[in-house]
């Protein structure tokens, strides 16, 4: 979990995602042990922001990052259906093969 000033902390929720699993950042008050809600040296309320799956701080990736990836991954999952299916691997699908309709 990232403890940050709560505007720093909207934003990494708003533009970031978790860097393991692509996964949606959510918000919690920073506490210390004794339960005290803990607040920056300037008197700002401090957030953590962690992965709403997992409850550890695996780092920040930016939302453009993961479309990025995404895409790469669904065009790289395109050509290699292709391919397979040109070298009759497998055999090619239609739009209408997933849903029983040929």
């Amino acid at each position: 979990m990232a403890i940050m000033p709560e505007q720093l902390a909207r934003h990494t929720v708003e533009n970031y995602r978790c860097s393991k699993c692509y996964g949606l950042l959510c918000l919690r008050l920073a506490t210390n042990p004794d339960g005290q809600l803990e607040k920056s040296d300037k008197g700002e309320q401090l957030l953590e922001v962690k992965c709403r799956s997992a409850d550890e701080d695996l780092g920040f990736v930016s939302k453009s990052f993961v479309e990025k990836e995404r895409a790469k991954d669904f065009d790289w999952s395109y050509e290699v259906t292709r391919d397979l299916s040109r070298m009759g691997i497998i055999q090619r699908r239609t739009a209408h093969a997933d849903q029983g309709i040929n």
